[in-house]
């Protein structure tokens, strides 16, 4: 299985949902099992679509460098925003030219409704989710038991936060300690 960038949204052309498109078939080639569609880079925050929390990130930094990554991180948060099933372009571009390998689509996943029109639409033949399940680890059971129709993420972020400030990987909607 492949975690495959479809935008890695640097300044100059690099990875472009056609580009990945065009990287597809070729892992379908060389005989990949399955491939998740995913975007961004660790130096930009779209692999990270929601809030940016700045101060959270900028903590995590020698004194000295706070102010100016403040100003970095600025910059990079309106391209932020969330948006439901981001990375569904990319998979609808990417799905009809690999066959049976199975497309796994990540980004903004949240509801039922939308996970069930993506799957019934087989625009994707499976879904991933990764900060849904940080805040509610047993999500998937609740939505099958029929308790829940909606992941209470509300993607502030701090989760990704925390870990680059060096603190365990949980939910920490209401701040960092």
């Amino acid at each position: 299985m492949v975690k495959m960038n479809t935008n890695d949204f640097t300044p100059k052309k690099g990875i472009t949902p056609d580009l990945a498109a065009q990287y597809a078939t070729w892992l379908l080639d060389l005989g990949v099992a399955a491939l998740e569609v995913s975007s961004g880079t660790y130096y930009t925050f779209h692999t990270v679509r929601g809030d940016v929390p700045i101060d959270d990130l900028a903590r995590a930094l020698p004194w000295w460098m706070r102010p100016m990554a403040k100003v970095i991180f600025k910059k990079q948060v309106f391209p932020c925003r969330f948006q439901k099933l981001y990375h569904l372009p990319a998979a609808e571009k990417i799905k009809p030219l690999i066959g049976n390998m199975p497309l796994i689509l990540v980004g903004g996943v949240r509801t039922l409704g939308e996970m069930e029109e993506v799957l019934s639409g087989q625009k994707a033949d499976f879904l991933s989710m990764s900060r849904p399940f940080i805040r509610e680890p047993f999500l998937a059971k609740r939505m099958k038991q029929g308790k829940t129709e909606e992941a209470s993420c509300i993607s502030c972020n701090k989760c990704f936060a925390a870990v680059f400030n060096g603190l365990p990987l949980r939910c920490y909607a209401d701040g960092l300690p």
